[in-house]
């Protein structure tokens, strides 16, 4: 047989090419033939006699039995096997014909595959190996090869078709995958936020920190232009942190702060991170109380207990008082310290800001009674400690009213009464009795009853009493009406109907002054209290007058005399006595309190009293209430020997 690889020539029961070295195709038998066409193989016949060429000489076609050998389209005559080594097999299917002078179709021959094709020489054993023609040599190649060209427009279309299909795949990868989301990332095209942010993270992994800030920074502002469109917060907090380890690593340490004050400011203020990053850097820099201030907040916010115990290891501790808040019945004096003796200020001020606006403690604080809510602070550079507040309640115990020995009652006769103590104070030494009988409430400059019984005058008298224990403490007033029907009776307050030297005050006009005691010496503009607009003031050798305008006219508002050429109201005048004077007005009889000031009387209509002035000389004041609520005060001004040296009538709109 013919090796159809190297045409080589090789036995029937070899196996392998004796040249070439490759296996050689198993030969099929007449039988296998058969048995193919039995189980309904593709073949015209197992063994089949066919007609070859047309060159014989009486033109007829001298039939040949065939065999297969090798593959492809390779026939042997079996008789002419073995003169044919060497020699080249010609390619003539065209040439085969069955037993009728038919000739086979290609198909036909090709369908003999599975049990014999026979190989057909040109001349076996005397013909040279001739030329291969590359053409088609048969008709029915040429029409086949006819029937199927190769359309190359097509062929380009079906190739752009493939790469747009191509494309469109990457295309959807890129934009639908995480992995075509990360490659457009490395590409620094737009990508979604998460590739950028998972670029960062490698590139910071690897040490690459501007690449890293770079992929940070373009995931952020994804993110930050998403939240604008859609009108929601999505913020990778996580991504934000390492963008700022990352700006600290570069020494944008400003850059990092803002990234960690938003974040426990606006975005998770329960999340410790960003405290802790924070804390940080201030203490870092030097800022120990915006550093502390910050604890502060982050205990408040996470309730992590070790920023509280990291900020008490920082401040100082907080000053410490002697005396613990607390309601007190008595008056206090408050000790501050602190533990590192570090300076302390403090505040009673509710709305003050420690320690800028406290008081520096230099000395014990003396409390006296009310409420007082205080607050202090130790002071370590610009490390300040935790305020001490305390509220101290000094309520001290009020002593009850006092008692008196007559009852509220009519009397026909002048009485004496007696004052005691409350029953719950009658063991407290420590009690004060002030009273009053001129008719004005009792206060520090009343008189204070001493034991002796205090007479009361006739006509209506008003008793009054308070009692005041050590701690100042004032009890509620007694306050009983008597009524004596006994002479001698008060006399009346002064008023308004009261005038001296025909001088009415509001009445008298300039010109009737003038009239009748003539031109002022000189003149002076002043101004007097509750009047409007300037007034004249007219003086005299005798002291003098002052005049204000009002409806066109100067009435006089003020007569001042020191000399005996005008009288005082009831004829009193320059050159009288105390008693002289107060005689002549109302006086209920009081004593003189321990500042030796003493109450004529007080009642709506007016009011006299008696006063000690600091050179020990004394005034006596008369002050009357008109119906229009103006008042008129007369004035009387003694020397040290008790007389009358001058006599002031003034009007008080």
């Amino acid at each position: 047989m013919l090796c159809p690889f190297c045409a080589a020539y090789a036995g029937e029961d070899e196996i392998v090419c004796p040249k070439c070295g490759k296996l050689l195709p198993r030969r099929e038998t007449h039988e296998e033939g058969v048995m193919a066409i039995r189980q309904g193989k593709r073949a015209r016949e197992a063994a089949l006699l066919g007609y070859v060429g047309n060159d014989q000489p009486d033109g007829k076609k001298t039939p040949v039995t065939y065999e297969r050998q090798g593959t492809g389209r390779t026939w042997v005559d079996p008789a002419a096997r073995a003169s044919t080594a060497g020699q080249i097999p010609v390619y003539a299917a065209q040439d085969v014909y069955d037993a009728q002078g038919e000739p086979l179709k290609e198909d036909d021959v090709y369908g003999m595959d599975r049990v014999h094709r026979s190989l057909v020489y040109g001349e076996t054993g005397t013909r040279e190996i001739p030329h291969l023609d590359p053409r088609p040599s048969s008709r029915a190649e040429r029409k086949r090869l006819k029937q199927h060209p190769i359309n190359w427009a097509k062929m380009t279309l079906l190739i752009v078709a493939l790469l747009l299909l191509m494309a469109l795949g990457v295309l959807i990868f890129l934009r639908t995958t995480d992995t075509g989301q990360k490659i457009l990332a490395r590409l620094g095209r737009d990508a979604a936020s998460s590739a950028y942010w998972e670029i960062g993270e490698e590139k910071m992994d690897i040490g690459d920190i501007v690449g890293a800030i770079e992929a940070f920074e373009r995931a952020k502002g994804t993110d930050e232009a998403a939240a604008e469109e859609s009108a929601e917060i999505n913020v990778n907090v996580s991504g934000l942190l390492m963008l700022a380890s990352c700006y600290e690593a570069s020494g944008r340490t400003a850059d990092a702060e803002t990234i960690y004050v938003d974040l426990y400011t606006n975005v998770v203020p329960t999340a410790a991170d960003a405290y802790t990053h924070e804390i940080r850097i201030l203490i870092a820099s030097g800022r120990l109380a915006e550093a502390a201030k910050l604890m502060q907040t982050a205990y408040q916010h996470t309730g992590q207990t070790t920023f509280r115990t990291q900020r008490n290891e920082l401040l100082p501790k907080a000053p410490e008082t002697t005396v613990y808040a607390g309601l007190y019945e008595e008056k206090k004096y408050v000790t501050l310290t602190s533990a590192e003796e570090y300076p302390i200020y403090y505040t009673f001020n509710p709305d003050a800001v420690l320690p800028e606006e406290g008081t520096l403690y230099t000395e014990q604080i003396f409390l006296d009674e009310g409420i007082w809510s205080m607050r202090a602070v130790a002071v370590n550079g610009q490390l300040v400690s935790d305020e001490l507040s305390a509220v101290y309640r000094i309520i001290m115990p009020s002593p009850q009213t006092p008692r008196a020995s007559l009852a509220p009652n009519t009397y026909k006769q002048r009485q004496r009464v007696r004052l005691w103590p409350g029953l719950d104070n009658m063991e407290d030494d420590d009690i004060t009795i002030y009273y009053t009988i001129d008719g004005s409430l009792p206060d520090a400059d009343s008189p204070i009853y001493t034991g002796e019984p205090i007479w009361l005058p006739g006509n209506y008298c008003d008793l009054h009493a308070v009692a005041v224990n050590r701690y100042g403490k004032a009890s509620n007033t007694l306050s009983i009406r008597y009524k004596i029907l006994a002479k001698p009776y008060p006399l009346s307050s002064y008023s308004t109907e009261d005038i001296g030297s025909d001088m009415h005050l509001t009445m008298t006009t300039w010109d009737d002054f003038r009239s009748k005691y003539g031109d002022a010496d000189e003149m002076e503009i002043v101004n007097m209290g509750g009047i409007d607009g300037e007034c004249q003031k007219r003086i005299y050798s005798w002291g003098y007058a002052i005049f204000y305008r009002q409806s066109g006219r100067q009435l006089l508002g003020e007569l001042y005399f020191t000399t005996g050429q005008f009288k005082a109201p009831r004829g009193t005048g320059v050159g009288n006595s105390e008693n002289d004077v107060v005689g002549k007005f109302r006086d209920m009889g009081q004593v003189e309190s321990p500042s030796g000031n003493r109450g004529l009387y007080e009642n709506d209509s007016g009011k006299g009293m008696v006063y000690v002035n600091k050179d020990g000389t004394k005034t006596i004041r008369y002050t009357a209430i008109t119906a229009d609520s103006h008042r008129w005060q007369l004035e009387y001004t003694l020397s040290k020997s008790g007389t009358v040296i001058a006599v002031d009538q003034l009007y008080i709109p």
